[in-house]
């Protein structure tokens, strides 16, 4: 079993994208051998009422719930984001929430994030927060050049303990998760593996060792990148077969409550 974090469907504006349907998107997960994923609705990023996106998204995904995972976008600035946010765990049956203060135009420790990732974690929504969405360094001019950081991220962590957060998009240096004694600073984040370091698998080792491998999950990233290099980074880290499963496909349907 496979299943992939983060992949996305919808319109991107700035360059054309090839297989942002859910038709195409399926298609091409499923042609690298991947079995399951959590898809979000790029479009979110975008409208005005960011919402219409998640009702977007449902629809799309309804006759495919048995492989893909819903991932709703939400912006804690507008006034209706708890309505929203209980619409997505509810009726829309959306099993994640995903924050682009980049996008949305606020920070991590501005006032209504604690409170809807705290809400998050009562619907039992892990938290997926981009620290980017595509290279800012070729970006359109109309695009945002904002970043989120982990220490932004870890922020949020301390501040909300009871939430699951997913820092996606990110590469991080595995030394700065832990003290000097081992422990993890931030015990409720997870990270996927799409923008780590891809020399034979080393970066995939060296995070497993130092915060576990029930904090890792497979993602690639489409259909904005190549599925293949994330393939490889997790086999050439040569795991052995737990944790091996474990980043493949079991922490996410542990966390996204599949099964």
């Amino acid at each position: 079993m496979l299943f992939d974090i983060n992949t996305a469907t919808g319109h991107w504006p700035f360059r054309r994208i090839p297989n942002q349907t859910i038709t195409e998107l399926k298609r091409l997960l499923k042609s690298k051998g991947v079995t399951g994923a959590a898809v979000v609705n790029t479009n979110g990023l975008f409208y005005q009422n960011c919402h219409d996106a998640n009702v977007e998204l449902a629809k799309a995904i309804d006759p495919h719930r048995d492989y893909f995972a819903g991932v709703a976008v939400l912006n804690p600035l507008f006034p209706a984001w708890e309505r929203d946010l209980e619409n997505c765990a509810g009726k829309l049956g959306l099993k994640a929430l995903r924050l682009v203060p980049q996008y949305h135009n606020y920070r991590l420790d501005s006032p209504g994030v604690l409170a809807i990732v705290k809400k998050a974690a009562i619907l039992k929504l892990p938290v997926f927060i981009p620290h980017r969405v595509v290279d800012v360094r070729g970006r359109h001019w109309m695009d945002t050049e904002q970043t989120v950081n982990l220490h932004e991220v870890g922020a949020l962590c301390h501040a909300a303990p009871e939430a699951k957060v997913v820092f996606t998009e990110a590469s991080v240096n595995p030394e700065e998760l832990v003290d000097k004694r081992g422990r993890r600073h931030y015990p409720n984040l997870y990270f996927e593996i799409s923008r780590w370091h891809s020399v034979m698998g080393q970066h995939v080792k060296q995070m497993v060792k130092m915060i576990g491998y029930d904090h890792i999950l497979f993602g690639s990233g489409a259909p904005f990148k190549e599925i293949t290099p994330a393939l490889l980074k997790l086999q050439h880290a040569a795991l052995n077969s737990k944790a091996m499963n474990a980043i493949a496909c079991q922490n996410a349907v542990r966390i996204l409550r599949l099964s």
